[in-house]
């Protein structure tokens, strides 16, 4: 495989969609919820910030998985999926490290007008760097704990979705935020973007016990990520209903199918499809929740989220 090729597969493209949806997100719950949006708008200079920010950091944590499974003997010739680069010699761990370095660079420089607006978004872009890099490396892996569903509900769903709302806020200083949708509207998608980890999670179950990987799956077994997987999936769409109407929970039938597939899945090769099932559920759910906004479908009246 080519340097550019590896680098290029390294940065795992099919996972990405778990950083753009969050702050497409963002933007559509400000736009609905956020008092005085409709006079100021959506700042696209925040909104491009948070966007370039939250694929640096998606990166630079699949870098650090790369390497951080590779130097803890999870990737062996026995894994079913993907060809990881540090494990198979494609890149060097010497040569991973400084693409780490570069990715968390590049997302402070990214994120710099965001970080720029208030000492607490610097704080908290710092944290999300820190949490990326500590999901498999340094002396407490959260992958390795049992914390990797947590990671991702809260950095991918809420962490990032809340803090986009947040930056376009503080911008926009007329603006009042509107924490409950948009810790809602987080929590919804966070969970869709969980079964992406309890699908890679199941399909690596024998090899991850092997290494003493605690994964989820790996204390409560693959009948417990069936579970977990139906729960992310009606539970998230549910939030995301909450939020911004009937648009999203037209995805139901599609999460449903999905579900019973993954409920028949038994041997590792059997999970691979519901790693990019999982990310186009996500993907169509935040689209459909962006429209709804734009097109004016979310409920003026839509309980008590207002």
């Amino acid at each position: 495989m080519t340097t550019f090729r590896a680098w290029l597969a390294a940065t795992r493209p099919k996972t990405l969609v778990a950083a753009v949806a969050p702050i497409a997100l963002g933007g559509a719950v400000f736009a609905a919820y956020g008092k005085g949006a409709s006079e100021a708008g959506v700042d696209m200079l925040v909104l491009s910030s948070c966007l370039g920010f939250a694929l640096c950091v998606q990166v630079a944590c699949n870098f650090a998985n790369d390497l951080g499974d590779s130097l803890r003997g999870a990737d062996t010739s026995a894994r079913i999926g993907p060809r990881r680069a540090v494990s198979s010699g494609d890149i060097s761990p010497g040569a991973m490290q400084r693409g780490i370095w570069i990715a968390c660079v590049l997302a402070l420089i990214l994120g710099a007008p965001v970080a720029i607006l208030s000492p607490w978004l610097f704080l908290a872009g710092l944290l999300a760097i820190a949490c990326a890099l500590a999901y498999t490396l340094g002396p407490f892996p959260l992958a390795y704990r049992g914390l990797g569903d947590v990671f991702v509900v809260a950095c991918f769903g809420v962490q990032a979705t809340t803090l986009t709302v947040w930056a376009i806020s503080v911008a926009l200083t007329s603006a009042v935020m509107p924490w409950l949708p948009a810790l809602l509207a987080g929590l919804g998608l966070g969970l869709l973007a969980d079964n992406i980890l309890v699908a890679n999670n199941a399909r690596d179950y024998e090899t991850d016990l092997a290494v003493g990987k605690r994964t989820t799956v790996v204390r409560f077994g693959r009948g417990f990520a069936r579970n977990l997987h139906g729960f992310n999936s009606l539970l998230g769409l549910g939030c995301l209903g909450h939020v911004f109407g009937w648009a999203p929970m037209v995805l139901l039938p599609l999460a449903l199918w999905q579900h019973l597939a993954f409920r028949k899945a038994a041997q590792p090769a059997d999970f691979l499809p519901f790693l990019g099932r999982a990310a186009v559920l996500m993907l169509l759910a935040t689209i459909l929740c962006v429209t709804a906004t734009c097109l004016g479908w979310v409920p003026a009246d839509s309980l008590w989220m207002r």
